[in-house]
This record gives C-alpha cells, sequence and structure tokens, in this order.
C-alpha cells in the first residue's frame, strides 16, 4: 500500500548547521586578522574581544530559532496561516505567522514572517542547506520560486 505525501510543506529543521559555524569563523578570522595587523596595544585586544563575545552571546541568545516550520492548508492562501515551532528564552513555542517574502540562494533560504500570535512583530529567518534534507531542501526551494518575493499579508 502506497502512502500519498502532503502537498503542504511541513519541515523540522536541525537546530545548528555546519555552514553557519564555517561562515562565523569565516567573520571571525577576519577580524582576529585586520586585528592583528593594526599593531593594537593589549588593553585594545581585550577590549575588541569583551565586546566581540558579548555581541556573539546577545544575538546567540535573543534570536529565537526556528525548529519546525508548517504551511497553511493547500486549500488556504500561501501567505497566511504558517506555523512555527520556535526555540525562544521561555522554551519551545508554537507561533502563527504570515508568509511576507521568500528568497533563494544557492546555500540558504530567507524567509521573511510577520507573526500574527503570540504577538506582532516582524521575524526574518535563514534556513541553511544542511538544516533540512535534500527532498525538504527541494520543496523549499519550489515555494521560492513559486511564491513572489514581496507577498502582502
Amino acid at each position: 500500500m502506497t502512502q500519498i505525501e502532503s502537498l503542504r510543506i511541513d519541515t523540522a529543521m536541525r537546530p545548528s548547521s555546519r555552514l553557519r559555524r564555517l561562515l562565523y569563523i569565516s567573520l571571525a578570522s577576519a577580524l582576529i586578522l585586520l586585528a592583528w595587523l593594526a599593531s593594537l596595544a593589549l588593553w585594545q585586544y581585550v577590549l575588541i574581544l569583551v565586546i566581540s563575545v558579548a555581541v556573539v552571546s546577545y544575538l546567540a541568545l535573543s534570536r529565537p530559532m526556528l525548529l519546525h516550520l508548517t504551511q497553511p492548508p493547500i486549500n488556504q492562501r500561501i501567505d497566511r496561516n504558517w506555523q512555527l515551532l520556535v526555540r525562544t528564552g521561555r522554551g519551545d513555542e508554537l507561533w502563527q505567522a504570515g508568509l511576507a517574502a521568500v528568497d533563494p540562494y544557492p546555500w540558504i533560504i530567507s524567509f521573511e514572517f510577520i507573526i500574527v500570535e503570540p504577538y506582532r512583530r516582524a521575524l526574518s529567518v535563514t534556513i541553511f542547506r544542511d538544516q533540512v534534507s535534500p527532498e525538504q531542501w527541494r520543496e523549499l526551494n519550489i515555494l521560492a520560486n513559486v511564491t513572489p518575493t514581496t507577498t502582502k499579508t
């Protein structure tokens, strides 16, 4: 007996990405190289290090992390009623959102959502290719290519 798959996107994301880590390591290496070539005093190196650690910690801890993405039922508009399972500082929460834009790139897909519940706000999410399976990546690319880059919600 064959199982008919749903025509909607229902994708779980891995929380970590090797591509994202590689990008951050590259940027940190460039910053270290520039600081090294600047011939700064020791206290200036320490200040740069403290500020960098504080900024990276803030960005890592304050941004919601997308764990699961579910498209609305096929009989509804594609830009409304998305469900996002998001990890926040308060734990995992289910948010409802409208899709504002999708921008595909070779190694990432950028989603712009307007969160409706729990509170209204904009949310930008980047999904790296290694966070999803190849089949899910194909489905997300199809969505990105059929969805206008600026959808009104």
